[in-house]
């Protein structure tokens, strides 16, 4: 599955998700994203209801998770944590301009702005499932 395949799951994507929590197992090359989606999209009644969901990474290439800005040094003021997902930019990233030719065509690459950090979590890998 691609990121724009799994962005299109939901009617608000990948948008104003709340991540959970993100386990990474090096051993089985292994990450899991535990997320709260937006059902609706933004326009409706109950736009603010969410339902649980997980991205298993398969065959991790790399994850790299940015600092937070020194603005926003003083996380957390609240108990959850807001996210973007996009697609991955090498405009952004600049690593990404040398890592994407390496990477088999259909690899899952995608970011997460990480609104309360105002940084970004970075991820590729061989295969995303999403439940």
């Amino acid at each position: 599955m691609t990121f724009e395949e799994l962005d299109k799951r939901y009617p608000n994507g990948l948008d104003d998700a709340e991540l959970a929590s993100v386990e990474i197992d090096y051993r089985k090359h292994q990450a899991t994203f535990h997320l709260s989606l937006r059902r609706s999209p933004p326009d409706s009644p109950d736009a603010d209801v969410y339902t649980r969901a997980v991205l298993r990474l398969r065959g991790i290439y790399y994850i790299s998770i940015e600092a937070p800005d020194r603005d926003h040094l003083f996380y957390p003021q609240e108990n959850r944590v807001v996210v973007d997902g996009l697609p991955e930019d090498p405009d952004d990233f600049e690593l990404f301009r040398s890592l994407r030719p390496k990477l088999p065509v259909g690899a899952f690459c995608c970011r997460f702005f990480v609104h309360d950090w105002n940084s970004f979590i970075h991820v590729a890998a061989a295969e995303a499932e999403f439940s």
